[in-house]
């Protein structure tokens, strides 16, 4: 029987690339939904590239201005049709998604496993019930609710492309965050906290990943500190051990998912990075992820 998978970003595709082969899927197909955004859709290309991942199809539905005409392309394009006939498993990337919502609701629930979209899978998982819940494939540790089942991604196919790694001593792997592009934080505030990073790290040299969503001008400050350089990658973060010779001893952030998917597949240090998000309308969320985070690695709040 066949499986269907549909995405919408970098780290779902990956996760999707890690499902095919855990539950040893020989025939699917992967339903890439673009966005128009240039940074996402080009780092899932990259993914798709670069892993010579097989059985694409592509869908636009924009960002911005969508509409019912919209949704409709996805059902159009056969799969209401093909999720009623031969479907044995229908992956989902973004649970929240109001298209892939249209899938949900069109299929049996035993179909359907939901793959990590970040740090919003803790969220997720947090609102499930006994009740009301999906199986999830998930590089988290929860503990499954009554009829659920939970499926462990542990990378292992993307480590498998790894060659030996160099691990750099004297280097710390800083992601970004778009925090103040969306309104979380001051672009000030956050330029004053990557320098007491900056401070707190004094001996070491720090790389500061940029996110794909972070504004050019605030790049173009933080490349003005100290012993901090700003590098804007092509591709996701998870795939530096495919385009590098060594990597840094460890990774950094606030609360970026690439804190755990870093550690998970290269097996180096992780370190998160309190900052005042108490006024926040997503305080909630951030502070679940803080709170899981604090489990498998330090925390640090240089503000306290």
């Amino acid at each position: 029987m066949k499986s269907l998978v549909f995405i919408e970003s970098p780290l779902q595709l990956l996760n999707a690339y890690e499902a095919i082969e855990k539950f040893s899927i020989k025939k699917y197909e992967i339903v890439v939904r673009l966005s128009n955004i240039p940074q996402n859709d080009e780092h899932i290309q990259y993914v798709i590239d670069k892993l010579n991942i097989q059985n694409i199809n592509y869908i636009t539905i924009g960002i911005e201005n969508r509409n019912f005409i919209d949704y409709l392309q996805l059902f159009y394009y056969k799969y209401i049709y093909e999720i009623s006939k031969d479907i044995d498993k229908i992956f989902i990337g973004n649970y929240n998604s109001g298209f892939l919502n249209l899938i949900i609701q069109k299929t049996e629930k035993e179909k359907i496993i939901l793959l990590d979209d970040g740090a919003k899978t803790i969220d997720i998982q947090k609102k499930f019930t006994d009740l009301d819940n999906y199986n999830l494939f998930t590089m988290y540790d929860f503990k499954a609710n009554k009829n659920q089942e939970i499926v462990k991604n542990n990378f292992l196919r993307l480590q498998n492309n790894l060659q030996k790694l160099k691990i750099n001593q004297e280097q710390i792997l800083f992601l970004g965050l778009k925090l103040s592009e969306i309104e979380i934080v001051t672009e000030k505030y956050y330029i004053e906290q990557i320098i007491k990073i900056t401070s707190f790290y004094k001996d070491k040299k720090i790389v500061y990943i940029s996110h794909r969503g972070e504004d050019k001008a605030k790049l173009e400050k933080l490349q003005n500190i100290q012993n901090l350089e700003v590098l804007q990658l092509d591709y996701p973060v998870e795939l530096y051990g495919l385009y590098n010779e060594e990597i840094p001893y460890q990774v950094a952030s606030f609360y970026s998912t690439a804190l755990l998917t870093m550690k998970n597949i290269y097996g180096i240090e992780a370190e998160g990075f309190m900052f005042n998000f108490k006024e926040s309308e997503y305080k909630k969320l951030i502070q679940n992820v803080y709170d899981y985070y604090g489990k498998y690695f330090k925390v640090q709040d240089l503000n306290a």
